[in-house]
């Protein structure tokens, strides 16, 4: 049995970073990364132990290359995604049977997620398919569901872990802190929260859980920070075989696409 770790940072435990800067540009920055290799080997650590036949690691933080591979578990395998045109289209060349999340962060504008934001915390005002807020954890979900992937299981900040369960109630989740604001939160002991997600991650595999599908074509909302932006992936829209339209909406920096293939959902992001 295969099955797939994805890893982002701010949702890591011991970790709020610093106003008006991105994760990477804080001194939490180096906290995230030593806790995030903690909290992977715990996952690798139960999946193994549970039966795992493949376990890989998929570092999207970012352009990547955040995570020290010398100090995570050997028997896993270091996902090449620039290699690929969309989103987990890697996953083509897997059968993946559940997609654990790590330091994944609540969307963008979410009252008391610690650094919260879609994708781009600069760039990306608020996405929305079909009128519903959405952020990276559903729209990899939403991907992933295409490839046959449930989310088993997401460890972060308590108000990212209860704003997915909206969407995937089944999802075994595990509090990595308590979210106070953008920048502040009430921190857990790590070491409590490394035992937490083995035991986590070994409940989620023995669990039937669903994945979350998405019909299409569906409606995409992206608000863009600057009408600039917004105008260049207007562009982008119109010549991409996956969307049918775009229109602008009230203003120059919202659009709306008519999304055909869900995996050009991030390209428009």
């Amino acid at each position: 049995m295969e099955y797939l770790i994805a890893v982002d940072l701010e949702g890591i435990g011991g970790v709020v970073g610093a106003p008006n800067l991105t994760l990477n540009g804080s001194d939490d920055y180096e906290v995230a990364k030593n806790n995030a290799v903690r909290e992977i080997n715990a996952a690798v650590a139960a999946l193994f132990d549970s039966g795992a036949t493949k376990v890989s690691v998929w570092d999207n933080h970012g352009g990547g290359g955040n995570l020290d591979f010398s100090k995570i578990d050997p028997r896993i395998e270091k996902i090449n995604w620039r290699a690929y045109p969309y989103r987990l289209d890697f996953s083509v060349d897997h059968d993946y049977k559940g997609i654990i999340y790590l330091g994944y962060h609540a969307r963008e504008g979410t009252f008391g997620g610690v650094l919260a934001h879609t994708y781009s915390s600069v760039a990306i005002q608020y996405a929305k398919i079909n009128g519903t807020p959405v952020g990276e954890l559903e729209i990899d979900s939403y991907i992933a569901a295409t490839h046959g992937i449930p989310p088993i299981f997401l460890a972060s900040d308590d108000i990212c872990t209860s704003q997915f369960k909206e969407t995937s109630p089944a999802t075994v989740t595990v509090n990595t802190k308590y979210g106070k604001g953008r920048n502040a939160a009430d921190l857990r002991d790590e070491d409590e929260v490394v035992r937490e997600i083995y035991e986590g991650v070994k409940k989620s595999v023995s669990l039937d859980i669903p994945t979350i599908n998405m019909k299409c074509p569906f409606t995409l909302e992206v608000r863009y920070t600057r009408a600039e932006a917004a105008a260049e992936f207007y562009a982008r829209g119109l010549a991409d075989d996956g969307i049918s339209s775009v229109r602008y909406g009230d203003d120059t920096h919202t659009l709306f696409f008519e999304v055909e293939k869900i995996n050009r959902t991030t390209k428009m992001l």
